[in-house]
């Protein structure tokens, strides 16, 4: 397993937006395009998004922004997927911790917050295992999560 960050950009962007999660977990995330333009229309908020590959092989995408509350500033995980035919197999995991480490060695964030879909077992489960806990807070359908830096 060799996973490692690439960015997206004219070349690429189609191969990345037709990468597709399983059908029950469709309404987990958004769709590839809609992530593409959130990165965009958060682009003042310092959004990137990252295409994740597995050697040369486009397997996912994530995308980030920085969240500022009271004089706290925060990463967002705003945005994350791993195909469908790549799931269960690790590239998730190896992906955060990858992520995770960038993160850390910025040393600008006090905290990386993500929210997940209420009945997604399969996030749930991944961010608990990644170290991230439950904040107590919800939004709408959306339970949030903190790791802390």
């Amino acid at each position: 397993m060799s996973v490692y960050f690439g960015s997206i950009n004219p070349e690429n962007w189609r191969i990345f937006s037709a990468l597709k999660v399983k059908d029950e977990q469709k309404d987990f995330v958004a769709p590839n395009l809609t992530m593409l333009a959130r990165a965009f229309a958060y682009r003042d908020y310092n959004s990137k998004i990252y295409a994740i590959y597995n050697e040369d092989e486009p397997i996912g995408m994530l995308m980030q922004n920085d969240y500022n509350e009271n004089g706290k500033i925060s990463c967002l995980l705003t945005e994350f997927m791993i195909a469908e035919q790549y799931q269960g197999k690790g590239y998730g995991k190896e992906a955060l911790q990858l992520w995770i480490s960038m993160i850390k060695n910025e040393n600008k964030y006090d905290s990386i917050i993500l929210c997940y879909k209420e009945g997604d077992e399969i996030a749930e489960n991944l961010y608990l295992n990644m170290g991230f806990h439950h904040t107590g807070d919800v939004d709408e359908d959306e339970i949030l999560m903190e790791y802390n830096l």
